[in-house]
């Protein structure tokens, strides 16, 4: 077996993130109320000596929960951040609802967040449901996938859900991929990351779908444990460690460039390449993702659903550079509504239904995007005909 490099050489003065962080973490579970009147059971992990200044939500795979995820919530906790999980109510064999997750995810999200930036971490079609979440979540900032699967749940145009919205999102959506098998639908994940604006993604070799639940799950040992020849499951998890880790920290906002592991030139990067350990699937987009205050104010365009009109109203804290597109659901730009400098206040630009040549669009979903030079913000709206 080879010997992979896994801890951190002393001489370098880099924190080895496999390890836990230096806080000890406050654990509570209870039960949330959501605004449909059911209730959704929750673990929040906090760091005890510090005010944590950004939150993760840490979404479960389909037909498990929160318990998997355990060892991986406080181990991301005890690095200084927030992490939320819970007990997701459509993500089973018997109900199946993975956009009502993501609404009833973001819900959960945004009471804890209060405010702060949050990063979506999902695992298999967790992820997916990630990045639903996030793409309507204003707070959101970042996306990280555990073996992200996307194959089996299509929304109403027939296109998958994840790959839908992650064409449409602006945040990073970044990812870490097993080996392809029956379990992670032959690693179709990889199209996700290929497809989103600013994605990335890398492979870990030999590892399998179970690696990414800490603890693992000895019924998911069962049928999707792959065979280890050079590395062990041990030395593979200490690398999702690494990697997920250091990508949470990096847009945590206090860790510089070179603590991201997932770059060329970092020695631990270089390590995990010479050795055969990972393989860098994407052209890597890095993204400067720091954390702005927001200063734009996008509201639900009215009428939705509409017919030929409707309105998108927004608020400007002030003067600056506006963009506002619109896409279709498989990411295609329709039309761009503004482009220039908009004066501060609130404002309305309507949209007639068609493109940029004047052509009347089918019925359907489209998103509109307003950005500035720090800022994005999506809404999702209906055409019906």
């Amino acid at each position: 077996m080879k010997k992979l490099i896994l801890f951190l050489y002393p001489f370098f003065s880099y924190a080895n993130y496999s390890d836990s962080g230096p806080h000890e973490v406050v654990i509570s579970v209870d039960n949330f109320i959501l605004s449909s009147g059911q209730s959704i059971e929750y673990t929040f992990y906090t760091p005890a000596d510090i005010n944590h200044s950004t939150q993760v939500t840490l979404v479960h795979a389909f037909s498990r929960n929160m318990d998997s995820y355990y060892e991986l919530a406080e181990h991301y906790a005890s690095w200084g951040l927030g992490v939320v999980t819970m007990n997701l109510l459509y993500s089973s064999i018997f109900e199946n609802d993975p956009l009502q997750d993501a609404i009833d995810l973001k819900e959960v999200s945004d009471y804890f967040s209060d405010g702060r930036p949050v990063l979506y971490v999902g695992h298999s079609s967790g992820a997916m449901r990630a990045i639903v979440a996030a793409t309507e979540d204003t707070n959101a900032i970042a996306i990280l996938g555990l073996d992200l699967t996307d194959g089996a749940y299509e929304d109403s145009d027939g296109e998958f859900l994840g790959l839908t919205y992650a064409r449409i999102s602006s945040i990073p959506i970044w990812g870490l991929l097993a080996e392809p098998s029956s379990c992670n639908a032959n690693g179709n994940g990889i199209n996700v990351y290929l497809e989103a604006e600013h994605g990335n993604a890398i492979s870990i070799s030999e590892a399998d779908h179970c690696d990414f639940e800490f603890p693992t799950n000895i019924i998911c040992t069962v049928f999707c444990q792959n065979g280890n020849e050079n590395f062990s499951e041990q030395e593979i998890k200490s690398v999702i460690l690494n990697l997920s880790t250091s990508y949470l920290l990096y847009h945590n906002g206090n860790q510089d460039d070179s603590n991201l592991f997932w770059t060329p030139g970092n020695y631990y990067y270089d390590d995990l390449i010479d050795q055969g350990a990972i393989e860098q699937l994407t052209e890597l987009n890095m993204i400067n993702t720091e954390y702005v205050p927001n200063n734009i104010i996008l509201h639900s365009n009215y009428p939705n659903p509409f017919n030929p009109f409707t309105n998108i109203s927004y608020e400007i804290m002030e003067e600056s550079y506006i963009n506002i597109k619109i896409k279709d659901i498989r990411g295609r730009h329709i039309v761009t509504l503004i482009d220039g400098y908009h004066s501060k206040g609130n404002h309305i630009i309507p949209w007639d239904g068609t493109n940029s040549r004047g052509d009347q669009q089918t019925s359907g979903i489209y998103f509109y995007t307003i950005e500035n030079e720090n800022y994005s913000r999506k809404g999702k709206m209906i055409l019906l005909k």
